[in-house]
């Protein structure tokens, strides 16, 4: 790599690391996050029983996350990892595009990739996807230099990152598999003799490659066979034009998911797509036509076999190339003398629309607990039982209100917390025995599933909005009000 690369690499990382850090510790953690905090205290016992139990990611993740918890760290601090991981992917990103497609284009991509709304998320947030990303472009770029220049330390530093992608997010696993695949396919045909005879040796070896990976991965296989095996809790999601346009804007300048698709989602789909012609065609990108092409269809199946609650996460470690995508034709025309205003152009029209979601996104884009947490420390005493209309809610706010320890202790009996938070499972009955004649208590009703019986029920009470915390509501229960919730019709 020239200086020159090294040098706007570097000024494109540092760029990368303002916008993840930058309001780190705006938002609460969410739903998916909080249970991550839950389950990395306690007991080594409690915290691979709860990861067997819950089985929707490997490891790994948690794994640092728990050590990060020795340091007894700040919120903000436990999404440092998170950041890092983000960071080395648009690192990894430029170095694999540059070697296969020339330095302009990793340039260009990391540029992309830095200020897409999409990777700054989950850049920051508290969850296995950005260190599941960072390993699969960290196992490509080691693949290639492998093929340029094979030797057992290479060989090794491969099978090490391969496995732990596979212990740090199933689907980005899946799709190592696939771009891996590809791109040795890709060089077993190449004009250049020494990558030609790399790639053929390791495709002949493969099969032992593969069986040395599913050895090393035996100690989760049984988590990965109780999960398959279990009902699917949702019907999969229908495919329809309205939700292929809100992934394109998911992966394009989306703040969030569930965007609807707009102008600068209709240009950068349009790049990447003649980014996907010009890969198909040109020599040392092809593996990334079948990166993006294949992996969504992959992904797409398997979520229809076995169907799970949706998110455009999910595709993840495929879309991740449609910046390399994006970037093809946009370095292409930067590359030409009579071509590089229109290059420049769009480069700072994706630049624009990426700052554009990530100023929504900074503003509004997730949820804060926090403020309903602090709300009810403040008005409510520590003997008045708080109710909760589902389970959602009930984890958020106990999170925020008792503390990261507050399942562990709940669930071990190791003491008594020091809030009583009970979920009613939107069962209005349930208050009939819970909330006891005299005392007043308070019912937080936010999350999923909303329950309509018992919205209705207390919708009279004397009520505090939450917007920012997923639109909570939280109701004051009065005594003298408690027959007449009780016996409502």
């Amino acid at each position: 790599m020239s200086r020159r690369f090294r040098l706007a690499l570097a000024a494109i990382l540092l760029t990368a690391a303002v916008i993840r850090i930058y309001r780190l510790d705006h938002f609460s953690f969410g739903l998916d996050e909080v249970m991550e905090g839950f389950w990395v205290r306690g007991t080594w016992k409690f915290f691979w029983r709860a990861l067997r139990f819950d089985a929707v990611h490997p490891p790994l993740d948690y794994l640092v996350n728990r050590f990060v918890e020795a340091l007894h760290p700040d919120e903000w601090l436990r999404r440092i990892p998170a950041v890092l991981w983000g960071i080395g992917t648009v690192w990894a990103v430029a170095v694999l595009a540059a070697r296969r497609l020339g330095e302009l284009v990793g340039l260009t991509a990391a540029a992309l990739l830095a200020v897409a709304p999409f990777h700054v998320r989950y850049s920051q947030e508290y969850r296995p996807y950005a260190i599941g990303l960072f390993f699969l472009c960290v196992s490509m770029v080691a693949l290639d230099k492998f093929l340029q220049r094979p030797s057992w330390p290479r060989l090794l530093t491969l099978f090490v990152l391969c496995l732990a992608t596979a212990y740090s997010l199933y689907l980005a696993a899946v799709v190592l598999g696939i771009a891996a695949l590809a791109l040795l396919v890709e060089d077993a045909l190449t004009a250049d003799r020494e990558r030609r005879t790399a790639a053929r040796w390791f495709l002949i070896w493969s099969p032992s490659f593969a069986f040395a990976l599913w050895l090393a991965y035996l100690p989760w296989w049984p988590v990965v066979l109780e999960a398959a095996r279990r009902p699917a809790p949702v019907p999969p999601e229908p495919l329809t034009i309205h939700r292929a346009g809100q992934v394109l804007s998911f992966f394009a300048f989306a703040p969030k998911d569930g965007w609807p698709f707009r102008p600068g989602t209709a240009m950068y789909v349009a790049l990447a797509l003649v980014g996907l012609i010009l890969a198909a065609r040109r020599r040392g990108a092809r593996f990334l036509a079948v990166w993006v092409v294949a992996g969504f269809a992959v992904i797409e199946v398997l979520g229809r076999l076995h169907p799970h609650w949706y998110g455009t996460r999910r595709y993840l470690p495929a879309g991740l190339a449609l910046s390399i995508l994006a970037a093809l034709p946009t370095a292409a025309l930067l590359q030409r003398r009579v071509t590089r205003v229109v290059g420049a152009a769009l480069l700072a029209g994706c630049v624009f629309f990426g700052a554009r979601g990530l100023s929504v996104y900074f503003r509004e884009g997730r949820a804060d607990w926090r403020t309903l947490a602090r709300f009810v420390e403040s008005q409510a005493a520590p003997s008045e039982r708080i109710f909760t209309e589902n389970q959602y809610a009930q984890l958020c706010l106990a999170y925020y209100l008792v503390g990261p320890d507050w399942l562990y202790e709940s669930m071990e009996k190791t003491g008594t917390p020091s809030r009583d938070i009970a979920n009613l499972e939107g069962e209005a009955v349930r208050l009939t025995w819970a909330w006891k004649p005299g005392q007043r208590a308070w019912l937080v009703l936010a999350g999923e599933p909303p329950m309509a019986d018992l919205r209705r029920r207390t919708e009279s009470l004397p009520a505090f909005a939450f917007p920012k915390a997923e639109g909570a509501v939280l109701h004051r229960l009065d005594p003298e009000r408690r027959e007449d919730i009780l016996t409502a019709r």
